[in-house]
């Protein structure tokens, strides 16, 4: 794997996702966006500083973490997918393109749960950090989604043996998110 997309500056990573390079692509975006999202309700939380919130946070940190991991996993499995010379290696490089979002957009389901949950514990000066906090991760969640339906979609052009389970996963999770 190549450089970590944690691992230069914000300006950085704006530039390599721009570039010719097929990565960082839209799930390490959403990864990274969705992150931020999660590190404001984790602000207010913080800055509130009560003992209601400490649990709230535990959950939050917890969720960062999950969502860190998959910007990378994410640039890995895509990369997997152009490195594939095609049959069942092809079939399990575009199963693990699927699954990798699908795994984010499940922390992102996650995480707007903790957003709700965060909301009125916060301090009221805080609320607007919370609710722009669960607005970046529905947004990110909805790029997830789109990046794991077109590998979905893939394999199920190929009638791979994963595609239904990831069908019925991708769905799931877009019926959790429009609740």
């Amino acid at each position: 794997m190549g450089e970590s997309v944690w691992s230069g500056r914000a300006d950085e990573l704006l530039l390599r996702t721009a570039s010719a390079e097929p990565t960082p692509g839209s799930g390490a975006a959403a990864a990274v966006a969705g992150a931020l999202g999660i590190a404001l309700v984790l602000e207010a939380l913080t800055i509130t500083g009560d003992d209601g919130c400490a649990a709230a946070r535990a959950r939050g940190e917890a969720l960062v973490e999950r969502v860190v991991a998959a910007a990378d996993a994410d640039v890995e499995a895509f990369a997997e997918v152009i490195d594939a010379d095609g049959g069942a290696d092809a079939e399990r490089a575009l199963a693990r393109a699927a699954a990798v979002p699908l795994d984010l957009a499940a922390a992102f389901v996650d995480a707007l749960e903790l957003a709700r949950e965060a909301e009125p514990l916060v301090k009221p000066t805080l609320e607007s950090d919370v609710l722009g906090g669960a607005d970046l991760v529905r947004g990110a969640s909805t790029v997830a989604l789109r990046a794991a339906e077109l590998n979905v979609a893939s394999l199920e052009d190929r009638d791979a043996a994963d595609a239904p389970a990831l069908r019925q996963r991708l769905d799931a999770l877009r019926q959790r998110l429009a609740e």
